[in-house]
């Protein structure tokens, strides 16, 4: 007769309850799996400051950034990740500045400071406000995660907010958290690969070229490769010059679990293979190891 009915459907799905039932069936690797196998990184969260702003000073003046830092930092320890808060500018100024110049990295004050408290990742974030219709205002928030060592990006995504009157906070946040869930899943996604490839590590050796001849430098830099080679499933070679050596390498993390563990084995790899030069290390953090060879 003309006339119809249309029924509608609400279905609520309990994430976690969905995801601990794929664990148990082996159909995806648990968290727990991986932080027992690579151990629970460090996050540190961080704004993305203007240009010659230190990321400290930006985070203390600026009410929108603090509030969305602590936005991220409650969404990250409620789901048990370990996370540092850069509180003082102290950490900064104790970098040492001619370690980062041995990798030739341009400078990034995000990454200096993640890299020198030990961070695994740090996420950055930046927070942008729009007007809408009916004097309201609409955020937008693109958040970014890095590996600190090896810089390597391990995801963006950007979340958006409804448009509001007066509650700018409220906006923020559901902004942040649009974004988070997926931002973590990447997250996750970079330990599983790492599971399966091998740990990453930073290599990068300063090599005191004028105290050898060019026949003794090629022949340092051998033994320094296969005692490389021998703790690594997968070598990336980055820069190769007569000073410098800069490595990504993979190796299995049931053996190689540490930077120390690492450095213990290509050092005496090295000792048994080198007649002319002596190896030292500069700096052991995280996945990063900074190495430096003299002659005997």
């Amino acid at each position: 007769g003309g006339k119809g009915i249309k029924i509608t459907k609400v279905i609520k799905v309990n994430k976690e309850s969905l995801v601990q039932a794929l664990e148990k069936q082996s159909i995806i690797q648990s968290k727990n799996d991986i932080t027992d196998t690579l151990g629970n990184p460090n996050i540190m969260v961080l704004p993305q400051s203007p240009k010659g702003k230190i990321a400290i000073d930006y985070l203390q003046e600026n009410e929108p950034a603090r509030f969305g830092a602590g936005v991220i930092q409650s969404t990250l320890t409620s789901k048990l990740y370990a996370v540092i808060i850069p509180d003082q500018q102290a950490v900064l100024n104790t970098l040492n500045n001619s370690q980062l110049s041995v990798a030739d990295r341009e400078e990034d004050l995000s990454y200096q400071l993640a890299l020198s408290v030990g961070s695994d990742i740090y996420i950055d974030y930046s927070i942008s406000q729009s007007g809408a219709a009916y004097d309201t205002n609409k955020y937008a928030v693109t958040i970014r995660a890095f590996e600190t060592t090896t810089g390597r990006l391990l995801g963006t995504e950007t979340g958006h907010s409804k448009a509001r009157k007066g509650e700018d906070q409220v906006s923020i946040e559901e902004a942040i958290l649009s974004a988070m869930n997926n931002l973590l899943s990447r997250v996750t996604n970079y330990w599983k690969q790492d599971i399966e490839k091998g740990v990453q590590y930073k290599l990068v050796v300063n090599i005191q070229a004028d105290t050898f001849t060019d026949s003794e430098l090629e022949e340092v830099q051998d033994v320094l490769v296969e005692s490389i080679e021998t703790a690594s499933k997968k070598i990336k070679e980055n820069i190769v010059t007569n000073r410098t050596l800069d490595y990504n390498i993979w190796c299995d993390p049931t053996e190689f679990p540490t930077t120390r563990k690492l450095w213990r084995h290509i050092r005496k790899e090295f000792r048994n293979n080198a007649t002319q030069a002596t190896l030292s290390s500069i700096n052991q953090n995280r996945k990063l190891l900074l190495l430096k060879i003299d002659s005997k």
